[in-house]
């Protein structure tokens, strides 16, 4: 990989990389079950650290983490990057400004045939596969939209598959403050045309439905002023946003090419402008060790099949 990429300097391992690099600022995107004792070593070198999704493995290991990032004033992030998605932050600019009413209903579904034996790397051993590998860029988005975080959480994830034996069917109903609702179907078994992620935000005024992961749209519309059809066509691979009203959409913000590298970019420089502050900021992580709790919660709920409730809301907005 670093004669491939032009490296000029590759270790063995952490330790080496830290004594000898002495780095500003270390990325780690290994698999989770490695990110407490690389942040860690990273954290106790006095580096500052930007740690890939999941965050860690439990809430004991986030917590001890955090401890850490505390004493230190180390600044500690985690990559949820699909907020800094161009798509999703206009919606979230617009619905701050009340152009859309206020928020109320929010539906978000995964849809496709990739269970974890077709993954061919870490994932295809996962037992805590859906839910805790990949919603938590849906869970963050939903706290992103509606501004806080849920008061409670209920889970079904049936094991539809004899073949398979992880969660790769899951459905969350989540109820935010100001009774509001957001319910999530995430399925990894079905025959059905590919939706990497789709959202509906039900507003007062409007509905948004937002899409990741690329679509190809054809509409046929009657003009009483042509007095004719016209045909509407549009392709785009990265994602849209399109504003609801009465049936008719319209398009506020779509990208023609994925943004999963250009959102971390983004979050990046957000970053290493936090950096610059002499106290650091952890709110962050703090929210990504809730979003963490969310996962776990999750997993309780689907196998008492009750109610779990969460602690009391708080604002995330800016995080």
């Amino acid at each position: 990989m670093g004669s491939q990429f032009r490296i000029p300097a590759t270790y063995s391992n952490a330790t080496e990389m830290l004594a000898a690099a002495k780095p500003d600022l270390v990325l780690i995107g290994t698999p989770p079950g490695s990110h407490f004792e690389l942040c860690r070593q990273s954290l106790e070198a006095g580096v500052h650290v930007l740690c890939e999704k999941p965050f860690m493995s439990t809430l004991a290991e986030a917590d001890a983490i955090l401890r850490i990032a505390r004493a230190r004033n180390l600044l500690l992030r985690v990559n949820n990057q699909y907020r800094f998605m161009t798509f999703f932050e206009e919606t979230k600019r617009r619905l701050d400004l009340g152009e859309f009413g206020r928020a109320f209903y929010l539906q978000t579904w995964q849809q496709m045939l990739h269970p974890p034996s077709y993954e061919n790397n870490w994932r295809s051993s996962m037992t805590n596969y859906l839910l805790f590998e990949f919603a938590t860029h849906a869970l963050d988005l939903a706290c992103f939209l509606f501004g806080s975080f849920p008061e409670s959480i209920h889970a079904a994830i049936p094991r539809v598959s004899a073949e398979c034996n992880s969660d790769a069917l899951v459905h969350l109903t989540l109820r935010f403050p100001g009774e509001r609702l957001a319910v999530f179907s995430f399925n990894r078994l079905s025959h059905a045309p590919r939706r990497y992620l789709e959202m509906r935000l039900d507003c007062e005024k409007a509905s948004v439905r937002m899409s990741l992961g690329g679509q190809a749209r054809v509409g046929v519309e009657w003009s009483s002023d042509a007095r004719r059809p016209l045909i509407r066509a549009g392709l785009f691979k990265g994602g849209e946003a399109r504003v609801e009203r009465h049936g008719r959409s319209r398009s506020i913000s779509r990208s023609l090419k994925p943004e999963f590298a250009s959102a971390t970019a983004r979050h990046l420089q957000l970053f290493l402008t936090g950096m610059q502050a002499p106290l650091r900021d952890l709110s962050s992580a703090e929210h990504a060790r809730d979003v963490l709790s969310l996962v776990f919660a999750g997993y309780e709920s689907a196998a008492s099949g009750s109610v779990v409730r969460l602690r009391p809301a708080e604002v995330v907005d800016g995080v």
